[in-house]
């Protein structure tokens, strides 16, 4: 059997110093994959601005978990962790993970379909990856929840250190 990989893309935030920590989020992504709109909402951790702050010695750097990172994958699996800024304190944090719940309200996509607001992005991930897609199947929903406790769990734990 051979190895599969994975990948799966999200996006971040800009540094939250001197703005006070959520307790929810709502973000809205559009999966290429499946064509859709998804909006994930999260409750957050009462605590999340105290992990934010903890500082770790790895090496000779410090870093710290001040990123809040929102993931989507097919089916519309999502999963929201705290990374690292300069990525060497790990493993990362979940946070929260589910199925986010596909919109179907977005004025938007009532007025100009999906595939026509995304056209030049859809062409270029169809011919990057359509292929491989139809050759190998990928998971969809929570079946990625175990690939990526998976990941997590191999992810070096360069936590050792904390300053405070």
């Amino acid at each position: 059997m051979s190895d599969q990989r994975y990948y799966w893309a999200g996006g971040g935030g800009l540094p939250i110093n001197g703005i006070d920590v959520p307790d929810k989020a709502l973000v809205e992504m559009v999966s290429l994959y499946d064509r859709k709109r998804y909006r994930i909402i999260v409750e957050l951790p009462a605590d999340l601005g105290e992990q934010m702050q903890k500082r770790y010695r790895v090496g000779g750097k410090i870093d710290q978990r001040n990123w809040l990172y929102f993931g989507l994958a097919p089916g519309g699996y999502y999963e929201v962790l705290l990374k690292a800024d300069k990525l060497v304190v790990k493993p990362d944090l979940l946070i929260n993970r589910g199925i986010a719940v596909e919109v179907d309200d977005d004025w938007r996509d009532k007025m100009i379909p999906i595939s026509k607001q995304y056209d030049a992005s859809l062409a270029e991930f169809e011919n990057k990856y359509g292929e491989l897609y139809k050759k190998h199947p990928i998971p969809t929903g929570m079946e990625w929840a175990p690939i990526m406790d998976a990941y997590r769990a191999k992810q070096p734990k360069t936590d050792q250190h904390p300053l405070n």
